[in-house]
């Protein structure tokens, strides 16, 4: 398939200035110097802060997932008491995001602290840090946010390591992101006052993938095809090797959740109550999930 962009840039980001900018899908796993530009561990406005790149010599936290480098806080050392740690990556949003189609996070997350009140925290900002999105709680912008499975726990005990995968892509046209914006992810742990002398939190194996393909062919990808597109009353649905029933969504370019069946068994959905307008219909089924843009125009 054509790709108009297959891509994502990330720029390193010091206390004061940016780095070069890094095209391509992205791969952070903490083992070279060119591709920790991506990253900053922000020590000016937390000055105790935690964050270390290294192997971890830990009394849980022995190795990093691959091969021998993991951000963790700190690699020797259980975390401090009443403290906050942040790390943040960059990235240049694609076209994933303008589309929208593709906009990925996936990691491998290692935790072990105090389940009451000793926590992480996954952030994403639209705004270059103007404002942030609570990935894992966030109530307003949920029903955009898609993970794969279970959305990861930073608290307690994971017992080894565990990956998350987050497809937030639908969030480019509530925020206006277009391709060239800069977006942000600020990964924090948060500490009381007990001390229990735990590891912590550490994370390996970023990947970020943003990208989409021509419309026509977002249209046929993986067996699902749409039509008419516009649409005035009826949209049909086509999907080679359907499931017995699957999950469809309609959402607005404003965020909001217009339909929600989670027992779709149909070929047609009723787009006649609709205004005429662009609108993202979200098709899922068992962990797999498609955002498919569609007309709505009226004669």
């Amino acid at each position: 398939m054509k790709n108009i962009l297959l891509s994502i840039s990330l720029v390193l980001i010091t206390s004061t200035s940016y780095g070069q900018t890094l095209g391509g899908n992205y791969f952070l796993n903490f083992e070279d110097e060119i591709h920790l530009q991506c990253l900053r561990i922000d020590t000016i406005r937390y000055q105790n802060n935690l964050w270390q790149v290294g192997a971890p010599q830990k009394t849980i936290f022995t190795g990093a997932s691959s091969p021998t480098r993991a951000i963790v806080t700190d690699t020797i050392h259980s975390y401090a008491i009443n403290d906050t740690s942040v790390f943040i990556i960059t990235n240049v949003a694609g076209f994933g995001f303008e589309v929208p189609h593709t906009v990925l996070l996936s990691a491998k997350y290692y935790v072990n602290s105090d389940t009451l009140s000793d926590y992480g925290a996954i952030e994403f900002s639209p705004d270059n840090g103007n404002s942030w999105i609570d990935l894992i709680n966030d109530t307003m912008y949920a029903s955009l946010i898609w993970w794969n499975g279970t959305k990861p726990t930073l608290t307690g005990n994971s017992n080894g390591w565990k990956y998350f995968y987050a497809n937030m892509a639908t969030l480019g046209p509530v925020f206006n992101i277009h391709h060239g914006d800069t977006v942000l992810y600020r990964f924090s742990f948060i500490s009381d006052s007990i001390q229990t002398n735990k590891d912590g939190l550490m994370f390996d194996d970023f990947r970020f993938e943003d990208w989409a393909e021509d419309i026509e062919e977002i249209q046929k990808q993986n067996g699902i095809t749409i039509y008419p597109n516009p649409a005035s009353r009826v949209l049909k649905i086509h999907i080679l090797n359907a499931p017995s029933k699957a999950k469809v969504q309609i959402i607005n370019y404003t965020g909001q959740l217009l339909m929600d069946d989670f027992h779709f068994t149909g070929e047609s959905i009723d787009v006649s109550a609709l205004p005429n307008g662009i609108y993202f219909l979200r098709y899922i089924e068992n962990e797999n999930s498609y955002i498919k843009k569609i007309v709505v125009q009226k004669d």
